[in-house]
């Protein structure tokens, strides 16, 4: 869909350039474009054999161009959600600090590399996505049963959202790309 879109849009852009252009008088070399009908010939004609044509021409480009507009705006609406989810300032607050616990719990899991929490959607519709980067001989299951049981929950706890969907997306890190975690220093 949006190689479709992209193309429709590159296609638009290119024959609003080339009306510009010719408005511009970019292509007077070429000839006279004053000498020449804005419609060609048989366009013209039917036209003014058929008066509706160009009022309803005219309308169906409005409409358009209006769900063009209304789609840009959803679009807009959801990449600000996605980064600064509707909430009030006290959920805010409490989010940030139960990421943080979050965050603290998931990197103290056996294979856990690094971790990624963020609290998007709306009000109506808030969910957590939470990015884990693993180890790449780590069991995933594992991993998940633990999140689940624990951190996960407590996070709803905290948030004050029993249901908050959560989003959990794992990422195995290659050997030759991995973090040695500092060992403890025995006493």
């Amino acid at each position: 869909m949006r190689i479709a879109i992209a193309a429709t849009g590159t296609v638009l852009l290119l024959a609003g350039g080339a009306a510009l252009a010719l408005g511009l008088g970019v292509f007077d070399a070429f000839g006279d474009p004053s000498a020449r009908p804005l419609l060609d010939p048989a366009v013209a004609r039917f036209a003014g054999d058929n008066g509706w044509f160009l009022p309803v021409a005219a309308g169906a480009a409005e409409l358009l161009a209006l769900a063009g507009q209304l789609w840009l705006v959803v679009q807009g609406r959801a990449v600000v959600h996605q980064w600064w989810p509707d909430l009030d300032p006290e959920t805010r607050v409490r989010a940030r600090a139960a990421a943080d616990d979050l965050t603290r719990d998931v990197r103290g899991l056996p294979g856990v590399q690094d971790t990624r929490v963020r609290l998007t959607g709306t009000a109506d519709r808030p969910r957590l996505r939470l990015n884990v980067s693993c180890a790449g001989d780590t069991l995933v299951s594992e991993v998940y049963g633990e999140l689940g049981a624990g951190p996960v929950e407590r996070y709803r706890r905290a948030v004050g959202m029993p249901d908050l969907p959560v989003v959990i997306r794992f990422r195995p890190v290659p050997a030759r790309l991995r973090r040695r975690r500092p060992e403890p220093e025995t006493a």
